[in-house]
């Protein structure tokens, strides 16, 4: 199986990629709805997860909307993340890796990914507290750190890459 082009390793972690997409996209539907009908109604959905009785006034805590506000947002950024290597994944096959759209898509994903931290960082805090446990600490994973920091580096080598292939195409 050849790597890059039609049928290839690329074309099928593209498709792969689309296919979790969908299911990831159904979890951020599902969370937003939860997040709106818990403001509209005022449900509290963390009661099926609690060990207690439910609340009879319907009272709706504050930790359990962020619970679903990061559910919502972790499930946000990794649509985002997903589809802009999809695009990735796209110009590759079609040849043109290093094009500037690229760069922007890998500071999307640098970004996508920052978020997706920061938003660990607010449910390890909220979430059990939403279902009456004690807060959890904060797993600091420096490889995700500088994970991070690897993507921010390899947009800024896209775009010098597409800089070089710009000025190559138009010297004669």
């Amino acid at each position: 199986m050849k790597l890059v082009g039609k049928y290839s390793a690329a074309s099928a972690l593209r498709w792969l990629l689309g296919f979790f997409n969908v299911f990831v996209m159904i979890g951020a539907v599902a969370a937003g709805v939860l997040l709106v009908a818990s403001m509209i109604i005022g449900v509290d959905w963390m009661d099926a997860l609690r060990d207690g009785a439910t609340d009879p006034d319907g009272n709706y805590e504050l930790t359990g909307r962020l619970t679903l506000l990061g559910a919502f947002l972790a499930c946000g950024f990794t649509w985002w993340i997903i589809n802009r290597l999809r695009r990735i994944l796209l110009s590759v096959n079609q040849g043109d890796a290093f094009e500037f759209a690229n760069v922007k898509r890998l500071q999307a994903v640098g970004f996508g990914l920052l978020g997706i931290q920061l938003t660990s960082l607010m449910l390890s805090i909220v979430a059990p507290q939403a279902i009456g446990q004690s807060a959890s600490d904060y797993d600091f994973d420096l490889g995700s750190w500088l994970g991070i920091l690897v993507v921010f580096i390899l947009a800024e080598v896209f775009r010098q890459g597409a800089a070089m292939r710009d000025e190559q195409l138009t010297t004669v």
